[in-house]
């Protein structure tokens, strides 16, 4: 059973925008007022405070060998309160009551399990058949006797010691007649998967399996330490920036006065797809403990703060922080500690800089231009292909000089003619003078130029009746409010992306179904970011343990926005994923071209 240690969700939504409005603003207000984080970053909204006073319950039963007291919720109580005056962990009293993860109800009946504190008499007790555990950070006694399915007398016999506590790396005897929990170095797999999710059926299908050749087993080789466990630590860093978000007044968002900060807004999407990813892994049996915490990537102390945490290291896996300047220190934490960590925004490689455990879910604008130079040359190789010079910004000039040298070192390698090189233009006025009326003219500008490239399409659009025009972008275009839809269709334009939705496959569909009878409205790009990057890393943590990034590179994976197809250069580097998409406009929306 997963182990979430957060409330879900509970939105109410009408059509009508006002009343998204009122739905979008109970949306972060329930989330930081009843959330339950096991770990929390300086937030004003880590605990409820209690309403309502608890006495111990009378009721008690014994249920499956174990002794529970039966609380009964009274109103305003909440699953932090109680487990504090119960003396037990919010994890512990989760997991024996999952339904509570939905929040409670009054009348609600939890079953709390008793800790007996007993002196045990001194006797002799058979020691020979039994096995060593180390106690891991974080461990209690009874998450141990639920790993090894003993009762808290059995161990307090083998181990008198534990009236007194447990310690991190304590040794401690463990029936050996129990089921005992090994270690397993991770190795190589024997195959390369590529999988899709079917959220309708919560299962997985998995297609495209290749067989790995002895050679690759033995240069995958365990260069990152890790084992199979029974349960992964995971945590999420997401700037919620709760404490901005809950001084907004409701009123003042029904007038439009103010608005949710935009990167509360992010952090909720991608949560909220992740919840999903999780759902879907349930089925697939990984038990995993999520830890949540709310980063403010505008104050470096608060992060330096957080890092302190011993928590941290536990973890097994870390999924952001989101954004680059807060994402660096956490990723110095991780390499230091050996903890696999996720970038799922930051395009830049400098990330990926001596940090082997960093993996970089978006490919950088670099590699976008060279596969799109890729595409360019296999497409329309024997066409008037011409790359654009849009002068002025820096960084142009070095996406212009990639694409020119990706493209002409891909024809020498095809043995084109010199004719059939890369044409250059300075401006539209060079360009009209290379126009073909026989061939297709496949137009490339690499420009960030917002004010050039609005100008150079509209002009280009008026030409389209005398020449064959396919233009090719960036991806950064789309963020652009001034370009007019009938320019962008009319002139074939093709960009690379490093995601893509269909909204026409049946997955993308049954996602899109699951989220709004989930949270009542509709999914964004983040929500779909949010599952993809959840579901692909902590199925990987399931299938090759905490060493996962030993086979990372051997994994392929068609999500319901990115494909990913990891590769790592130099070795001491990070890890970058490589699928870059073509889309094009073609009949007034966007379709994948390759």
């Amino acid at each position: 059973m997963f182990t979430i240690l957060v409330q879900n969700l509970l939105l109410q939504l009408s059509g009508n925008k006002k009343k998204k409005l009122i739905a979008s603003y109970k949306k972060y207000r329930i989330l930081f007022s009843t959330l339950y984080f096991v770990l929390c970053a300086g937030s004003s909204f880590a605990q409820e405070k209690e309403s309502t006073e608890i006495h111990k319950t009378k009721s008690s039963a014994t249920i499956g060998g174990i002794n529970y007291y039966l609380h009964t919720v009274e109103k305003g109580q909440t699953l932090f309160a109680i487990a504090k005056f119960y003396k037990i962990e919010v994890n512990d009293l989760v997991i024996e009551n999952p339904e509570a993860i939905d929040g409670l109800k009054p009348g609600q009946v939890l079953k709390i399990p008793i800790q007996k504190k007993k002196i045990v008499k001194s006797e002799v007790v058979d020691t020979s058949n039994c096995i060593v555990h180390v106690v891991e950070k974080g461990q209690t006694l009874y998450s141990i006797t639920k790993q090894y399915n003993v009762t808290d007398d059995v161990l307090k016999k083998l181990n008198p010691e534990l009236l007194n506590g447990l310690k991190t790396g304590q040794k401690i005897l463990i029936p050996s007649n129990k089921p005992k929990i090994e270690s397993t170095p991770v190795v190589a797999t024997t195959s390369t998967t590529t999988t899709t999710t079917n959220l309708k059926e919560g299962t997985i299908v998995t297609q495209n399996i290749q067989k790995i050749e002895a050679a690759d087993r033995i240069s995958a080789s365990s260069i990152y330490k890790g084992e199979i466990k029974e349960e992964y630590n995971v945590a999420f860093f997401l700037p919620f920036h709760a404490d901005e978000a809950n001084a907004i007044e409701m009123e003042s968002l029904l007038k439009g006065e103010s608005q949710l900060p935009n990167k509360t807004n992010v952090a909720l999407q991608f949560y909220e797809g992740a919840l999903l990813a999780i759902d879907s892994l349930k089925k697939l049996k990984l038990n995993a403990k999520i830890f949540v915490f709310d980063v403010d990537d505008s104050d470096s102390l608060s992060i330096v703060t957080l890092l302190k945490k011993p928590e941290l290291l536990a973890m097994d896996l870390i999924v952001g922080p989101l954004y680059g300047s807060s994402f660096m220190p956490v990723a110095k934490f991780a390499k230091e500690n050996g903890i696999a960590i996720v970038s799922p925004f930051t395009q830049v490689n400098k990330i990926l800089f001596e940090n082997s455990y960093v993996c970089k879910v978006s490919p950088s604008i670099t590699l976008q231009i060279e596969k799109m130079a890729a595409y360019v040359v296999d497409s329309f190789q024997t066409q008037n292909i011409v790359l654009v010079n849009g002068g002025g910004l820096a960084k142009d000039i070095s996406f212009y000089n990639s694409f020119k040298k990706t493209a002409n070192d891909l024809l020498v390698q095809r043995g084109a003619l010199k004719a059939d090189s890369i044409h250059e233009a300075k401006g539209l006025g060079g360009l009209q003078a290379m126009l073909s009326t026989t061939k297709v003219n496949v137009v490339v500008l690499p420009s960030s130029n917002q004010s050039f490239v609005t100008d150079f399409i509209s002009k280009l659009y008026s030409m389209r009746d005398k020449y064959k025009i396919v233009l090719f972008g960036l991806q950064s275009w789309m963020n652009y409010d001034n370009l007019d839809f009938e320019y962008l269709n009319g002139t074939s334009l093709h960009i690379p992306s490093n995601h893509f939705i269909d909204y026409d496959n049946i997955v993308t569909q049954n996602f899109v179904k699951s989220y709004r009878d989930r949270f009542k409205t509709e999914p964004e790009l983040y929500s779909f970011q949010g599952f993809d990057v959840t579901y692909f890393f902590l199925n990987a943590l399931k299938q090759n343990g905490s060493g996962l990034l030993n086979n990372l590179t051997q994994l392929k994976y068609t999500g319901i926005e990115s494909n990913y197809e990891f590769s790592q250069f130099p070795v001491d580097s990070g890890f970058e994923n490589k699928h870059v998409f073509i889309v094009k406009y073609q009949d007034y929306k966007l379709v994948k071209a390759n």
